[in-house]
């Protein structure tokens, strides 16, 4: 049984974009958890694996945004095709390998997405990557079951992706991304100006954290106005 969950803000995002994606993809026996936060995507996520742990048949668990919209009638059967290998972990639709910071799309970018900006396709020659995209993260029982989003470190929304896909690789396992069939509409009920950092300060702030927590270096990297 593969399992959904979403943190939703705005109900009618959700119900618009995400749902319907949900519902065209999700089987017969599918479980669904909507989660709702005002301080941490951190806590809201672990809120999901613990209540998602306990599902003796859970085959995967799918976090997305609420206005990630799943189109691939074949989206399960994707997913395990790349869970089939037991040290995956992590499954995303883009990623990257050789990353260095928050601003993970600086690495070696792997995987496909149809953005309302823009449709990104850096394709699928080597679907191992260190981190994916937020969008949409999909976790392996073992993972939902042994590893947690680092609520104690980081607080509010930024790094949970990329320090979660971390902590993956530091457990051993990997992270791929998949063919899924994924278009983000990211501007939805956003300002126009919107620049894919929301909170520019908190963003800056968290990036520092993670790259203390990683060994990554100190210095603070450039971000576009």
């Amino acid at each position: 049984m593969i399992a959904f969950a979403s943190c939703v803000a705005s109900p009618e995002i959700f119900r618009n974009r995400c749902l319907p994606g949900m519902q065209r993809v999700a089987e017969d026996d599918f479980l669904f958890g909507e989660l709702t936060t005002k301080t941490s995507i951190f806590e809201a996520y672990n809120e999901a694996l613990d209540h998602f742990c306990g599902v003796d048949d859970l085959e995967a668990l799918v976090l997305l945004h609420q206005d990630t919209e799943l189109l691939d009638r074949r989206f399960c059967a994707t997913v395990r095709e790349a869970m089939s290998d037991p040290e995956v972990a992590l499954v995303g639709a883009i990623g990257a390998r050789d990353v260095r910071s928050l601003a993970w799309w600086d690495g070696t970018m792997a995987g496909r997405v149809i953005d309302s900006r823009a449709p990104l396709d850096f394709g699928f020659e080597n679907p191992r990557v260190d981190s994916v995209d937020g969008l949409l993260m999909i976790l392996s029982p073992w993972a939902v079951r042994s590893l947690r989003f680092d609520a104690d470190t980081y607080t509010g929304f930024h790094a949970y992706d990329v320090d979660f896909g971390f902590t993956v690789k530091a457990a051993g396992r990997t992270a791929v991304v998949a063919d899924l069939g994924v278009m983000h509409h990211t501007l939805e009920g956003d300002d126009p100006d919107y620049s894919g950092f929301g909170d520019k300060a908190a963003w800056l702030a968290a990036d520092a954290t993670f790259r203390a927590k990683w060994g990554l270096g100190a210095e603070r990297l450039p971000v576009a106005a």
